[in-house]
């Protein structure tokens, strides 16, 4: 029998703070029909799931996968078979590099595959595998910040590529930054570093207040109207949204009230997200408005079988809020009282507590970081099935992939 799988994803950003690949992590699930844990078996099965369970289109958004590679995968011709400009090879640091593996190295790099050397850290017997590949992956947290600069510094003379991984903190991406690294992978981003406050002009109150009309019980299309009537870009945006092929045959448009009545109010919640978080991402970022995007339509989908205690649109809204301290580069209890959120939406993200949606945003939060020891007992509290909360994940993805159509850089080998 095979090994089911979590598959989730970890995005690498570069210098400029642009997201241009994801590592596609996986982990055994616990309810596994099979108790063989093979790091070989499961990257297997992590790519079948992408290219036919999800689609390599969803997931990735036009950026590289990068895929963990024990010496038996790679040595493997079946090898071969993966699309070259879209799967790295992260070979992991406990593979030998005897003849057989460089050899096999060569003609990968050869077929255009990128190589990545996976947790190196200056181990001695990994060396010889610096000659064959294209990037390094740097473990920050085992080394000291003067070593990791001073591997750097001998590493880049032999021109390679840095990736520097586990940044948990902006600080520590600025280091890694100074010390020559070209592209960090962590969780910097979901917890950004706060410096004094952000003063709010008023074009980003009155996107504010369309985030806190999101949040409220008082939603209505008229009080969405009157926010955004002053606002031509989001006049623009909303005509252009409620025109599309996904609401019918185009239709003469007469006024914005048509537009928000050809929408309703769900479809006019999510555009409201659609169209307001990337201009509010700290540069741009694609990748933080993504993930927003991606949790919120993941925790709304999953409702159905959580049962009647939680509201899709209440859902929604909880999964995006859960990273609007990135977006606003704000603390988040200072977000929620900007927002002004109710106290179940507000409990629930400032302390995740004992309700159903505070339990919801851990399940998302678990699956999105590949946790399934934690996983298993929130989808038990729930009453929602791992195949339920896969699903979920992928359709979240493939939703999140149309509503956006993500253009990124090509990525440098």
């Amino acid at each position: 029998m095979f090994q089911e799988v979590h598959v989730a994803r970890q995005a690498i950003y570069d210098r400029d703070n642009r997201p241009v690949a994801y590592e596609l992590l996986f982990r055994a699930l616990p309810d596994a029909t099979c108790s063989l844990r093979n790091d070989e078996l499961a990257s297997w099965q992590v790519l079948s799931a992408g290219f036919l369970d999800i689609g390599l289109d969803s997931l990735l958004n036009g950026r590289r996968a990068l895929v963990n590679v024990p010496r038996n995968m790679l040595l493997d011709e079946r090898i071969y078979s993966l699309p070259a400009d879209v799967i790295g090879l992260e070979i992991l640091e406990d593979v030998v590099p005897d003849g057989e593996v460089l050899d096999m190295c060569r003609a990968l790099r050869a077929r255009g595959y990128l190589l990545v050397l996976d947790d190196y850290i200056g181990q001695a017997f990994s060396e010889p595998l610096l000659d064959v590949i294209d990037w390094v992956k740097v473990d920050l947290r085992a080394l000291e910040n003067g070593d990791s600069a001073k591997l750097a510094r001998a590493l880049k003379r032999r021109n390679l590529r840095l990736l520097a991984e586990k940044v948990e903190t902006e600080e520590e991406r600025d280091m890694a930054l100074a010390a020559g690294y070209d592209y960090f992978q962590g969780y910097f981003l979901h917890r950004p570093k706060v410096v004094g406050g952000r003063s709010l002009t008023s074009n980003l109150q009155a996107k504010l207040k369309l985030l806190q009309l999101l949040g409220s019980s008082d939603f209505s299309l008229n009080k969405v109207r009157a926010i955004i009537e002053s606002d031509v870009g989001l006049c623009y945006r909303l005509i252009q949204y409620s025109n599309s092929v996904r609401f019918g045959a185009r239709h003469a448009i007469t006024g914005l009230r048509q537009c928000l009545m050809r929408l309703g109010e769900d479809e006019t919640r999510r555009w409201i997200t659609i169209a307001l978080l990337p201009t509010l991402a700290p540069g741009g970022s694609s990748e933080v408005t993504e993930s927003a995007l991606t949790r919120a339509r993941m925790c709304e989908l999953l409702t159905k079988d959580a049962g009647p205690l939680i509201f899709p649109a209440q859902a929604f809204m909880a999964g995006m809020f859960t990273l609007m301290d990135a977006v606003l580069r704000l603390p988040k209890p200072e977000v929620v009282e900007q927002l002004g959120l109710s106290k179940e939406l507000s409990d629930a993200l400032l302390h995740r507590g004992e309700s159903a949606l505070g339990t919801l945003l851990q399940l998302v939060e678990a699956y999105e970081s590949c946790l399934p020891e934690e996983l298993q007992p929130l989808c038990e509290q729930l009453g929602v099935t791992l195949e339920a909360a896969s699903d979920a994940y992928i359709q979240a993805l493939q939703w999140t992939a149309e509503v956006t159509g993500v253009q990124e850089p090509a990525l440098q080998r």
